[in-house]
This record gives C-alpha cells, sequence and structure tokens, in this order.
C-alpha cells in the first residue's frame, strides 16, 4: 500500500506549508530548491530509500517500502516493545512518548532536576490557559485539571495518554523545551507548534537525539535520517488531525 499511504498522504495534504517542507528539509540535511511539482516524489524517495537497502533502492519504486515498516522498525531501533497488535497510531505514540522522555534524560543529565520541573512547570501553565480559555474540549479539560504539573507528564511516559490528549501535552513539552533551549519562540505563539519547530530539536545538529544517534551510524539503514524524519511526519499526522482541520479548536500559530 505504500502509494497513497500515510507517509504519502502528509506529503501530498494541502496543509503542508513551505515551512513545514523546509523542516523535512532540515532533518533531512539537504539543500531545498526542488520545484513544487517534484516535492512528492522527492521526499517520498528520501525519506524511504533512507530507511532501505542501498543496493535494494536501486530497484525500488519511489513510493516503496511501506511507512508502516518503516514506523515499526523504527519503534524497535529506539528498543519500545511492539506488539503485532498495536495498531499504526499506537507504534507512532509509543515513539513519541520516547522521544519526549529523551528530551528529559538529556536535560536532567545536562542541566538538573529542576531544569526540567521548570519545563513540567511551564506546560502545567499553558495547559492551564488553554483550559481557561476555552481551547481544550470540556472531556479533556477534566481529565487535565485531574492531573496537574509532574503528574500531568507522568500519565503521557507511562502510556496513559492517546490521541487528542497525547498530541496536546507533547505538542506543549517541545513548545516548552524549545523556549527553554533559547530557539526563540515567544508567548505569542503558543498554539500546536508540532512539526514546526522540531526540525531545530531533530534535525542532523538536533538537540534531542544528537547523542542517541551517534550509535546508529553502521548498518543500511540511514537511522540519522529515518528517525527524525519518522517523528517529524508523526507530528504532521497529529497535527493535521487535531489542528489545522480545527477538530481540536484550537488556534494555530
Amino acid at each position: 500500500m505504500a502509494k497513497n499511504d500515510e507517509l504519502d498522504a502528509v506529503l501530498c495534504d494541502p496543509r503542508m506549508t513551505e515551512k513545514d517542507f523546509g523542516d523535512l528539509y532540515e532533518v533531512l540535511g539537504i539543500e531545498k530548491g526542488v520545484p513544487y511539482s517534484e516535492r512528492r516524489v522527492f521526499f517520498n524517495t528520501e525519506i524511504r530509500h533512507a530507511y532501505g537497502h542501498t543496493a535494494v533502492n536501486l530497484f525500488r519504486e519511489w513510493h516503496d517500502p511501506d511507512y508502516s515498516e518503516i514506523v515499526r522498525e523504527t519503534a524497535k531501533k529506539l528498543k519500545l516493545s511492539v506488539k503485532e497488535t498495536n495498531t499504526l497510531e499506537e507504534t507512532e505514540d509509543k515513539i513519541l512518548v520516547e522521544i519526549i522522555e529523551l528530551a528529559r534524560d538529556k536535560i536532567f543529565k545536562e542541566q538538573g532536576e529542576q531544569a526540567w520541573k521548570d519545563i513540567e512547570k511551564a506546560v502545567d501553565e499553558e495547559i492551564t490557559r488553554l483550559i481557561s480559555s476555552g481551547k481544550i474540549p470540556a472531556q479533556f479539560a477534566d481529565e487535565f485539571s485531574k492531573l496537574r504539573g509532574a503528574a500531568l507528564i507522568a500519565a503521557l511516559i507511562s502510556g496513559r495518554l492517546a490521541g487528542f490528549a497525547l498530541f496536546i501535552v507533547a505538542n506543549q513539552i517541545f513548545f516548552a523545551i524549545s523556549r527553554w533551549l533559547g530557539l526563540g519562540i515567544g508567548v505569542a505563539l503558543a498554539g500546536p507548534i508540532i512539526g514546526r519547530t522540531l526540525a531545530a530539536l531533530l534535525g542532523p545538529a538536533g538537540w534531542i537525539l544528537s547523542a542517541v544517534l551517534v550509535a546508529f551510524d553502521l548498518g543500511n539503514t540511514n537511522w540519522k535520517k529515518v528517525i527524525p524524519t519518522t517523528v517529524m511526519i508523526i507530528t504532521l499526522r497529529r497535527r493535521f488531525k487535531f489542528g489545522d482541520d480545527g477538530e481540536s479548536g484550537l488556534t494555530l500559530a
């Protein structure tokens, strides 16, 4: 099903902006400049063939291998437990949570526990603001109101959040980390930023994966490209589902 699969659907989505494509250029570590009419085939090829065996790629179509295979193998590479019964979305969620855990561990190691507590506080304050302004649906607002600060992050990391709840909390964690790193994310950008600042955190010189990817040099798969781009596609899929299409009631920055 590779042609018209989830990856292909993202690349063809009319809500993809120039900034979104720019982020993909960045995490892939390649120069911009592909004509708009050629982007679908170009990015499909770059992402899928970074995962595939170099020799086999010579005989592959631009839409092979399937996105679901790439996601499952990415999860395994990150040493996540993936069952045959897990859906694609469940496996994507596991990857997204793992990236947040990697960020937390890196902050703990480099800056100490208080730095992470500051991020938890920032997330809690932003979630509270979104609830107060009515930008989070009531059923989720009630759930979030029972989980404050560290408890909210713990719920995400333990796998107790999914769907919209996971999206909004993960979004605010990346927002808080970006501001903590001084990436120029202002208070006005409090809406969904997933997919719009992650390139700086995940790319070739990215902060979150820099240490982890050192161990992934060997083998036929270019994990230094595959893992960041897979995370980018996951977050874009979540943004289109819960943000840009208006289902979440959030206003995109």
